[in-house]
């Protein structure tokens, strides 16, 4: 659907797109999305999937509106912002449909995540840039990224002081507690997207994990570090996309000297011998 979402993007103006780019991938490619072609390819590399792409800000309903006006797709007016989504997502799918009717040769695989060591890491780190990302806007994420029996472990750790919060099958809760955590400390979550700060890791129950560390801003200040396990499982019910079943988030308030690494935290060194590919 590369195509398709780039003719969307591709409405917009040239700062539009350079600074969308810049908020996917978090700023760490600015010298590589200055120009309007390195921008898209950046949006769409680094991008969870479509769906998060359209849901962006910057991609309003004048723009969807007039994607479909072009494509002759029909539509009931007065149409929401979803709903214009929703129109799209099933347009794109008979489109595909119909290609793959038409010739065998249009069908390509699916790829399958969980059977390489590069493909598991490659989707804990655009899992990393896309939540983070959300976590950071000022608004809460979506509940819809949760499963409905979702949840959520946060340890804040100042000095001798421990602080916990623990929301189990309440999804709304949980997306209210990280945003007040970020709202109230006023955080800026960045993570360490390299090998030492992101990986991903096969739960022996089928589960994938992803292993997040990075550090924790103020302004223009690093006050501390974070560390993050997720637990993500496919939903067959929204497309088989990955949602997240748990999670747990440990906060450390200390002097940074050096970038945070995986192996430096209790909570994803053990992990980091689970495997990364099936045997």
């Amino acid at each position: 659907m590369d195509v398709a979402v780039t003719e969307i993007l591709n409405k917009l103006e040239d700062e539009e797109i350079i600074g969308l780019a810049k908020t996917v991938t978090q700023g760490l490619l600015k010298s590589k999305t200055e120009n309007r072609k390195d921008a898209i390819e950046a949006i769409l590399k680094h991008s969870p999937n479509e769906l998060s792409i359209l849901r962006r800000k910057c991609i309003t309903k004048d723009v969807l509106f007039e994607y479909v006006h072009q494509n002759d797709i029909q539509v009931s007016l007065p149409i929401t912002k979803p709903e214009l989504i929703d129109v799209i997502f099933t347009f794109w799918k008979k489109r595909a449909s119909d290609k793959s009717t038409n010739s065998e040769s249009n069908i390509t695989p699916s790829i399958e995540l969980c059977k390489s060591t590069s493909n598991v890491n490659n989707m804990a780190e655009q899992f990393s840039a896309w939540f983070y990302s959300m976590l950071n806007q000022s608004r809460p994420m979506g509940r819809e990224h949760f499963w409905n029996d979702a949840k959520l472990t946060v340890n804040i750790l100042n000095d001798a002081q421990c602080q916990n919060h623990n929301i189990d099958g309440d999804t709304l809760e949980i997306v209210n507690v990280l945003f007040k955590l970020k709202q109230e400390y006023n955080l800026m979550f960045n993570p360490n997207l390299v090998k030492e700060g992101v990986q991903g890791r096969l739960d022996p129950h089928g589960l994938v994990l992803v292993l997040a560390c990075g550090t924790l801003h103020i302004g223009s200040d690093c006050v501390g570090v974070f560390e993050q396990v997720f637990a993500l499982v496919r939903d067959p019910s929204a497309d088989n996309n990955w949602k997240i079943k748990n999670t747990e988030l440990i906060l450390r308030r200390k002097i940074v000297n050096a970038a945070p690494k995986l192996c430096d935290s209790k909570l994803t060194d053990g992990l980091l011998q689970l495997p990364s590919s099936q045997m």
